[in-house]
């Protein structure tokens, strides 16, 4: 059977040319988990700006930036970061153990995808309720 292309021209044509575009996409979504994260951190002040409060609303934001952490790790992009261009897994125990946890949340990824997808419009209907005063944020400690 002959090959559909005279020679290999990689990444650069469609279709594998989208390859590009998702690892681009990962790297774009890094910052952006970051960030909920360090929105997430801020819950845990209370009004005044002391630390180690926390309500509803802080476990609501925690859960939501863990499913979206979950979700970018277990991107195929990121699992050839972690592990890709070894030759010998033996010689990079750190990166092959990780390489092993990305490849466990992979196979889930579109388990995450949804999840993630479900906690992103949960947490914004929550904090725009709050926001408007529909209820009150209720305080655990």
């Amino acid at each position: 059977m002959a090959e559909p292309h005279a020679a290999y021209t990689g990444e650069t044509r469609f279709p594998l040319i989208l390859q590009n575009l998702h690892r681009y996409f990962f790297y774009l979504a890094i910052p952006v988990a970051g960030i909920l994260t360090y929105d997430a951190a801020l819950g845990f002040r209370n009004a005044d700006g002391a630390w180690g409060h926390a309500g509803l609303g802080t476990l609501v934001l925690v859960a939501n930036v863990a499913l979206i952490w979950a979700y970018t790790l277990s991107c195929h992009s990121c699992r050839h970061i972690v592990g890709g261009r070894l030759k010998h897994f033996s010689k990079h125990p750190v990166r092959y153990r990780a390489w092993q946890l990305v490849g466990r949340l992979n196979a889930r990824h579109m388990q995450l995808a949804w999840l993630s997808l479900a906690s992103v419009g949960l947490a914004d209907l929550y904090v725009y309720l709050v926001s408007s005063g529909v209820f009150a944020d209720p305080k655990f400690f």
